[in-house]
């Protein structure tokens, strides 16, 4: 057949059939299309009837929710007032109506900042003896005001199995429901007041669902038209019940997107269906036209078949090599040779380079070797060291490769190599830097970057003033809580950008975590050019914020710090700022207060949190519990990582992200990380497999011969085999002296235990320093891999994992919350996973029965 091509009888034998063939099916086509459009509108009519009816069960879900979130928040509300023991002394007893409404401890702030239109307290004797109205002192009694039993729901509240409970129960005011929250006025967890025998005093709080109620509930669960209703309203309306016992109901009427798409949809879907029909006759008279050029190309293709095989076999010896292009010079450094890919690559043609000298091209990275003396090197050696070499595309844009090469005859005949492509991967090292010193949610700085603002203004030996801001969101926690996580993303997004804009060009803005942000400012001038900054700031997050169909209100609270040039540590002057911060807070938010000395309480608040730290270790307060690590390619249980956990007498159980910090700061991390080495050990030879145990390090003790007296000894105490051992340690860790840092690796190698980088990606540590010390395996903070599933953000953290692994590290995934997290990281081979989407840490009573059932999610 393809000599038969050569004078065309192939081609033209079969061109007709071929055409006959496009006629007979094309209309088939046709049909099948506007079948397949038939069954779209029945699905579309099927689709916008789900709509309908999914509109209806979400309308249904958010008005429960609403019911249910107000039957929760009133009992939250009432549990924090009447359980405290100042509520006990002045409305138990004694009723000291100055203390309650004029100091504003329950007073007009329970209508103004919560709603609850309504506060009694009821005496033992059932008499009403304290009275709050709309946020107005009345002497109106409850069971006045309130319609209903309220005599049963007192003595339930007053029950001895209800003490510390809240009731809540449907009653009315003037004909509307309202829910009312009964509880006991009892001291709470303060053992200080001594609480009488007797019968309690009750706490009431009311919240009536009135035209007001009803109008917020429209407007924030998305209930247009909100009422109450008696009877079952008509089909268009939707209702959920107050109460199982009055049949009272809450009701609305439920978005139709369903129905208002088909109006729109079913016109165009038949125009549509019309343009398609005239389509296709022009579809058709264009492709017999493509069939006769397509059969000119077949012809043309046959001919040029023989010339690639010629090609193929021409660098056959070199294709084995993975390559972005293929290069070829004479013993000159001429350029001979371009491969087709080389144009891809760069955007210029072969024909434009060939013939001219190969340094014209390529620039070696900082120019520490000419490319005519690494060819030389090449020539007298069995395997030349790679180039990195810098070139401009045609596109102007600078672009970095990797150059191999190989001798012709020891270059006489001259050189043949490879040029790699890998500015995508430098991109992806620059990334990881970008990542460490910025906020993955708000892009401004993080912790490290203001750390090395401050230090590079602080450590001046002429330092300039500088002005610290801590601020705080007043009020975000709520948004956060109810209208969810991305809504609080957004919300972070609009106030980092608000920040900029009412800051200077030469002003940092950084965000530490939370609802927390700092600005550092330079030379900020006086004090009244700062008051104006503040109240600047504090109103524009008093505005209205709209996201999404909401209304938010925040405000922002500001501590000011000022520093003395040359006499002040960061952390100083940080904390300095914050104590300000809480004195903002103190004196009711909305405002910015400026460091004084007077504020110092707060130090010494912490002094005493420190020597209750020292009392834990000693009272065995501390718990070390053990968070389940599995192996991704072997599908099995790898080992646990030790976490501590302090059972507080007073703010209960705490992670160590808790006081750990404080136990560094005050110098105690020593004595913790001892016990807790000791602890791990002993723990990890009681189990019935060889599984490893990881215990996190502070990086300081590499500075030092301790971290490896204390391994050693634990080794030894315990009998525990050294690889079953892992040390997790921070990347600050190179920040430190890396002769000492190196010292210390090796000697901890030597005794067996594995090393891993911990939370890489927070700090300002490259690929390239943590490649240039043995580690074993790299761990990737949980704030990084919360972007997987981000659209714009997950191919930078997949690039990470997937280099960590190109170059021989161990890579372990932290804080992994869902399937979809865990599904893409299983894509690039993560070696080791662990989070909240495998399980709890496990207390030691928990582990026999976690052993008798092994589990691989």
């Amino acid at each position: 057949m393809i000599e038969d091509a050569g004078n065309g009888s192939t081609v033209a034998s079969g061109e007709r059939p071929t055409r006959s063939f496009t006629r007979r099916t094309f209309p088939a086509i046709m049909l099948l299309l506007f079948i397949m459009s038939a069954l779209a509108i029945a699905v579309l009519l099927n689709i916008t009837q789900t709509q309908d009816e999914q509109a209806r069960e979400q309308s249904l879900f958010f008005a429960q929710r609403a019911i249910d979130g107000m039957r929760t928040g009133i009992g939250r509300d009432l549990s924090d007032y009447s359980k405290w023991s100042d509520a006990y002394r002045h409305l138990h007893l004694e009723v000291d109506k100055d203390w309650a409404y004029d100091q504003e401890n329950v007073g007009s702030s329970v209508f103004s900042l919560y709603g609850y239109q309504a506060v009694f307290v009821i005496s033992p004797a059932g008499k009403t003896v304290y009275s709050v109205i709309n946020g107005e002192m009345s002497e109106v009694a409850a069971d006045t005001w309130l319609t209903g039993d309220l005599r049963a729901i007192a003595k339930k509240a007053r029950a001895a199995e209800n003490r510390d409970e809240v009731i809540v129960e449907l009653l009315h005011h003037e004909d509307a429901p309202a829910f009312v929250a009964v509880s006991a006025i009892t001291t709470g967890t303060d053992n200080s007041v001594r609480e009488i025998p007797g019968p309690s005093s009750l706490m009431l709080f009311v919240k009536v669902l009135d035209a007001g109620a009803l109008q917020n509930l429209s407007r924030d669960f998305a209930l247009p038209g909100a009422h109450i209703a008696h009877t079952p309203g008509p089909k268009d309306t939707a209702q959920v019940l107050l109460d199982s016992l009055t049949r009272e109901a809450l009701a609305w009427h439920p978005a139709t997107p369903g129905k208002d798409l088909r109006k729109v949809l079913l016109p165009l879907l038949g125009l549509a269906l019309l343009v398609l029909a005239i389509m296709a006759l022009a579809v058709l008279r264009h492709a017999l036209i493509m069939l006769r050029a397509q059969e000119r190309q077949y012809v043309s293709l046959l001919a040029h078949r023989k010339a690639l095989e010629r090609s193929e076999e021409r660098f056959r010896d070199i294709a084995e090599v993975s390559s972005d292009w293929l290069w070829e010079v004479d013993s000159n450094g001429t350029l001979t040779y371009l491969s087709e890919r080389f144009e891809q690559v760069t955007g210029f043609s072969p024909s434009e380079w060939l013939g001219k000298p190969l340094h014209r091209l390529l620039h070696p990275h900082n120019g520490s070797i000419s490319i005519a003396h690494w060819l030389l090197g090449g020539a007298n050696s069995a395997c030349a060291t790679p180039l990195l070499c810098e070139y401009t595309a045609r596109n102007q844009r600078i672009r970095t490769c990797k150059l191999s090469v190989r001798a012709i005859e020891a270059g006489a005949q001259g050189f043949r190599g490879t040029a790699t492509d890998i500015t995508e991967e430098l991109r992806a090292l620059a990334q990881i830097k970008h990542l460490s010193l910025h906020d993955p949610l708000t892009g401004l700085a993080n912790r490290n970057r203001l750390f090395d603002c401050l230090s590079e203004h602080l450590d001046q030996a002429h330092g300039t003033p500088l002005a610290v801001l801590n601020l705080d969101m007043d009020r975000f926690k709520p948004v956060n809580d109810s209208l969810g996580h991305a809504v609080g993303d957004k919300v972070l997004k609009e106030v980092a950008h608000i920040l900029q804009q009412n800051v200077r060009g030469t002003d940092l803005v950084a965000r530490l975590g939370g609802d927390e942000f700092v600005i550092v400012m330079p030379n900020p001038g006086g004090a009244s050019d700062l008051d104006q900054l503040c109240g600047r700031l504090i109103e524009c997050m008093q505005r209205p914020m709209h996201l999404d169909g909401n209304t938010l209100y925040l405000g922002m609270s500001i501590g000011v710090a000022w520093s003395h040039p040359a006499e002040q540590r960061a952390e100083e002057l940080l904390r300095q700022a914050d104590i300000a911060l809480y004195a903002a807070k103190a004196a009711g938010r909305n405002t910015w207060r400026v460091y004084e000395e007077a504020m110092g309480n707060v130090a010494r608040d912490r002094r005493r949190y420190e020597q209750q730290l020292r009392d834990a270790m000693q009272q065995d307060q501390l718990e070390l519990r053990y968070l389940p690590r599995f192996d991704v390619n072997a599908e099995q249980l790898h080992g646990f990582e030790a976490q501590a956990f302090w059972h507080h007498p007073e703010r209960g159980e705490l992670g160590g992200i808790d006081f750990i910090p404080v136990a560094e700061a005050s110098g105690q991390l020593e004595e913790l990380g001892s016990w807790m080495l000791i602890h791990a050990c002993e723990e990890a030879t009681t189990w019935p497999n060889a599984l490893n145990v990881s215990v996190a390090v502070s990086p300081r003790w590499f500075s030092s011969s301790f971290l490896f007296n204390q391994v050693h000894k634990a080794l030894e105490t315990s009998g525990l085999p050294a690889q079953r051992l892992t040390l997790e340690v921070a990347e600050g860790v190179l920040l430190t002296d890396h002769k000492t840092l190196a010292n210390t690796l090796h000697a901890l190698k030597a005794l067996g235990v594995r090393i891993n980088i911990d939370k890489f990606g927070t700090n300002i540590a490259s690929l390239r320093e943590v490649l240039d010390q043995p580690f074993d395996g790299i761990r990737f903070d949980r704030n990084i891999l919360a972007q997987l599933g981000l659209e714009h953000d997950q191919e930078g953290v997949l690039a990470m994992i997937r280099l960590s692994r190109s170059v021989g590290l161990m890579v372990t995934a932290e804080g992994i919350e869902n399937a979809l997290q865990f599904s893409q990281l299983r894509s690039v081979a993560c070696d080791h996973v662990q989070g909240p989407y495998f399980g709890a840490a496990l207390a030691r009573s928990e582990m026999a029965s976690f052993f008798t059932t092994p589990r691989w999610l």
